[in-house]
């Protein structure tokens, strides 16, 4: 059975349909933007300018089979996936994944109203949803800022409770 890859602009896409969709060779970063039509290279250039201003984002290539291909993902310290970017034939999109940390950001701010209609129509899987943002214009690129601000400030706020929680149980094990 062939699997489609929806863009999200009601276009599909055959795996393999790109040239990196197999796992070697790996290609390089600037091999991934060539593919890109000129407006989809301006876009990937003003949102990897964005995500550089994020304190303690970093990125790399990485795998995600065959349908997808080779992507550049975007990390919050070591561990947390802040977006994936991907670069596919005349085809720019970003897929931020929203966790249980999103739950009470997503309540309490005012979303533009295409991003919360986004948010909202795309289901979760095992407690995760991955919603798909094409970056075409103005409008797509200040939905994925806002998304991409709400969840770094949710990454960053998740981490202090934690070491917070630490310290609270290191004393207790320490008076054992």
């Amino acid at each position: 059975m062939e699997v489609l890859v929806s863009t999200g602009n009601g276009k599909t896409v055959k795996p393999g349909s790109h040239p990196f969709a197999k796992k070697d060779p790996k290609p390089t970063r600037a091999r991934l933007v060539s593919l890109l039509d000129p407006l989809g290279r301006k876009r990937y250039g003003e949102v990897e300018r964005f995500l550089a201003t994020v304190n303690g984002a970093n990125s790399g290539l990485f795998y995600y089979g065959t349908a997808w291909g080779w992507a550049v993902r975007y990390l919050l310290g070591a561990k947390a996936t802040l977006c994936t970017l991907h670069l596919l034939p005349n085809m720019f999109e970003a897929t931020v994944p929203l966790g249980k940390e999103m739950d009470e950001p997503l309540k309490v701010t005012e979303l533009i109203a295409d991003l919360k209609r986004r948010i909202t129509r795309t289901k979760a899987q095992n407690g995760t949803r991955h919603v798909r943002l094409p970056i075409k214009n103005d409008a797509d690129y200040a939905q994925f800022q806002q998304l991409i601000g709400l969840k770094a400030e949710a990454l960053r706020s998740k981490k202090p409770a934690k070491a917070a929680k630490a310290k609270k149980e290191e004393p207790a094990a320490a008076g054992k």
